[in-house]
């Protein structure tokens, strides 16, 4: 019997130390990567000098929801609408609108990009992605593996309205890829 016991731990020992990738070890390194990198959804919110033909009415719409909960500040002027020639059409106005962040929407602005003349792309956080279900793994090759996880769109901001998936969940394909030096790693895009 301790014959047994000593080579089941032996092969226990042996497997926990070999190159193989297992589904429980495949599903820590997910969680791991998820709190040394959290995995954010990302919208797009265009501040500076917008024009009533840049929004949707739904984007207008949103716009203005953050506006009344303080997210953005909103400065809205009359310009006159041009004739073919570039002259003034006589009492014919469209709207400007001078639109900013502001302090209170900081926390959730991951980047900010010059895109055109005085307007920004800024990329907003609107949830943080949480794992809730870890399936399909499988080994393609001696140094990749695959599997399907579900998550969870959790800790939600006042942004998501913007996201055009707007259910709880997503599913994704994780690839992992062994390295010579760091052993099993996650590729993430």
């Amino acid at each position: 019997m301790k014959k047994i016991l000593v080579f089941l731990a032996l092969g226990l020992l042996l497997g926990a130390c070999s190159g193989k990738l297992s589904s429980s070890k495949a599903e820590d390194l997910v969680k791991e990567s998820l709190e040394e990198n959290p995995m954010y959804g990302k919208v797009t919110i265009y501040t500076g000098s917008l024009e009533d033909n840049n929004f949707s009415k739904k984007e207008g719409e949103l716009y203005n929801k953050l506006f009344a909960d303080e997210y953005i500040k909103i400065i809205t002027d009359k310009k006159p609408v041009l004739d073919w020639r570039g002259e003034p059409k006589e009492g014919e106005f469209e709207n400007l609108y001078t639109i900013s962040l502001t302090d209170k929407s900081k926390d959730f602005l991951l980047e900010s990009e010059h895109y055109s003349g005085d307007i920004y792309k800024n990329t907003m956080k609107s949830y943080t992605a949480k794992m809730d279900k870890f399936s399909d793994f499988h080994i393609v090759s001696e140094k990749e593996a695959k599997a399907n996880i579900t998550f969870l769109k959790e800790e939600k901001t006042p942004f998501f309205p913007f996201e055009k998936d707007q259910t709880d969940f997503f599913s994704k394909e994780i690839t992992f890829l062994k390295t010579e030096k760091e052993g099993w790693k996650i590729y993430r895009e």
